[in-house]
């Protein structure tokens, strides 16, 4: 019995001892000498741009990297979210990067268009490929392009209207007017300033009303307390 008890402790005792002595040597030597780099996640951004913000901190051995300093560099790039880093032994460092996702398209008030992450704000210029899906926000400036996603995005949270029903939002001093909503040449609704969400709930219903009594609808002004005013397209 006292010899299995010393056996349970002795194993474990010498396993962590040889653990001790390896990280002693390989924190002067580089016995897990880094060999390979692997970056998984990116598609706007290339290899280059992520091994150009680590190598600063690369070192032959993977117990010298140092993490931390490595991540703060990377992250700092404009697209990148987030950064996830590990050490793969005995040979290897793997780069998890998750980039920040094109998620609506601001205009601003000199006819710029910039691109906005999932939080609202202007992350990276226009490109041919960011023309599918996206909402297009026109605001004088970020501030306001900012409030108008996260207005947009709150009502379609709540499922007041749905995201490929709208295209394009204009937002000026706090006056919100939308376009689209579910007609192929688009509805204009006009919310202005104040609960914004109560009126547009009215103008969905007038919508609803009106596809059922097969009227065509151009405009809605939702700013009055009672009803709204509805102009019909011709033709």
């Amino acid at each position: 019995m006292k010899k299995s008890l010393y056996t349970l402790f002795l194993i474990p005792l010498c396993v962590i001892s040889m653990l001790t002595i390896i990280y002693i040597f390989a924190k002067d030597e580089p016995l897990f000498f880094l060999k390979n780099v692997k970056v998984n996640g990116i598609q706007q951004l290339k290899d280059n741009d992520i091994m150009g913000r680590a190598a600063p901190f690369l070192s032959d051995s993977l117990f010298k990297i140092d993490i931390s300093k490595m991540k703060e560099a990377i992250v700092s790039h404009p697209f990148v979210k987030e950064v996830r880093i590990k050490r793969v032994y005995p040979f290897s460092l793997v780069i998890d990067v998750d980039e920040k996702r094109a998620s609506a398209l601001w205009v601003d008030g000199e006819g710029q268009l910039h691109v906005l992450d999932e939080n609202g704000d202007p992350f990276r210029g226009f490109s041919k490929e960011d023309t599918k899906g996206l909402i297009v926000i026109n605001a004088k400036n970020k501030s306001g392009a900012k409030s108008a996603y996260g207005l947009i995005h709150e009502w379609f949270k709540e499922g007041i209207i749905q995201r490929e029903s709208l295209s394009d939002v204009a937002y000026s001093e706090g006056n919100i007017t939308i376009y689209g909503c579910g007609c192929d040449d688009g509805v204009e609704i006009i919310l202005g300033k104040e609960d914004q969400k109560g009126r547009l709930k009215k103008a969905v219903a007038v919508l609803e009303d009106a596809k059922q009594r097969g009227f065509l609808i151009k405009c809605i002004d939702a700013r009055f307390e009672k009803g709204a005013i509805i102009k019909e397209r011709q033709g």
